[in-house]
């Protein structure tokens, strides 16, 4: 397992699962940034050097919490992701890559950032196509962060290309959180398909345009009807997760 940190803090090992968020460049206010830099640093003041990892865990969904809910609502800053054209090459994109360096659960993308659920791949048996990305990798000890930054340096290109734009197309950062049980990889999912649904976009995450789920999770999540009990335990666990926010986790 690697360990770095840049704004966010990324704990990352070879053939785990994650959920991942990366957004436009200037996607929140600056003062917003600073906000939210200063409420993880104040967390990082009052936590014990022995704390454990599910207080962390804890204090990072609280984070991600408040990171969500601005990038939700923040009519400010670029949505250059609800346009088709620009929305698709994201898109294509992922699912390039998906069964070469990862296998892809699911993915939403919203106007201004984007939610993917995987499991990095760590096989040696990989093919030419997904070889060559690898390669282009500097290092596998971070693997989530290279995916990243392979998979954006591509998508901002081609997006610059179709804007007639130059400059920074994503933010730098991603928030990548590695998924640590059967329960949290089902929240992670069902959080990533009704983020437009809880942005009040729409009221079915099928209506979305932007979205993906692999065909055996939609049964073990059991999304095909809202009124099932997965779905209402999913609510539940929002209603907590947004609590618990505002109280005190790269062709």
């Amino acid at each position: 397992m690697a360990y770095y940190k840049r704004n966010l803090p990324h704990i990352q090992f070879k053939g785990g699962e994650y959920f991942v968020t990366f957004r436009l460049f200037g996607s929140l206010p600056v003062h917003i940034v600073q906000e939210l830099k200063s409420y993880r640093k104040q967390f990082e003041k009052d936590l014990r050097k022995d704390a454990d990892d599910k207080l962390r865990s804890k204090i990072e969904r609280q984070i991600f919490a408040k990171y969500e809910s601005h990038l939700d609502q923040n009519l400010s800053g670029p949505h250059w992701l609800k346009l088709p054209d620009i929305a698709r090459v994201v898109e294509n994109s992922i699912h390039f890559r998906n069964y070469k360096i990862y296998d892809l659960y699911a993915y939403c993308v919203m106007s201004n950032h984007v939610h993917i659920v995987f499991r990095h791949i760590d096989d040696e048996k990989i093919d030419c196509v997904g070889k060559s990305i690898k390669e282009n990798m500097k290092s596998e000890k971070f693997p989530v962060t290279h995916i990243l930054g392979n998979l954006k340096k591509f998508t901002a290109r081609k997006c610059n290309q179709i804007l007639n734009r130059k400059g920074s197309f994503w933010q730098a950062e991603n928030f990548d959180r590695l998924i640590r049980d059967v329960s949290e990889l089902e929240n992670s999912i069902l959080y990533t398909l009704n983020n437009p649904v809880n942005a009040k976009l729409i009221s079915d995450w099928r209506q979305w345009s932007y979205t993906y789920c692999k065909a055996e999770f939609l049964d073990s999540v059991s999304l095909i009807m809202p009124s099932d009990h997965h779905f209402i335990h999913h609510i539940h666990w929002l209603a907590w997760f947004k609590r618990s926010g505002s109280a005190t986790r790269s062709k």
